[in-house]
């Protein structure tokens, strides 16, 4: 299993949700076998998403179409602000 965390900020937390929720449908459909969203208690605007993967290639297939002009341009429309960081972990 392999997990994709991405953190970010957002400048409205409900309005990001609300394009989160109506995504997490075509998630699987895109390899993710399961997946989290978690707030920050100190700045409910600071977002992680993880997404679980059986294998690297289906998260690094992941990683490379959310960095896509399409997706970032979609990022940008769900307020995200700031850079979102990535990073892939194998689970012990």
């Amino acid at each position: 299993m392999f997990t994709l965390l991405a953190r970010h900020k957002v400048e409205d937390f409900d309005k990001w949700m609300a394009l989160y929720e109506a995504q997490r449908g075509e998630l699987a459909a895109l390899g993710v076998t399961r997946e989290a969203g978690l707030r920050a208690v100190a700045d409910g605007n600071d977002v992680v998403v993880l997404h679980e993967f059986e294998t690297r290639d289906a998260a690094d297939g992941f990683l490379a179409m959310a960095q896509q002009a399409d997706m970032q341009e979609m990022l940008k429309a769900a307020g995200i602000v700031g850079p979102v960081t990535f990073e892939i972990f194998a689970n012990c």
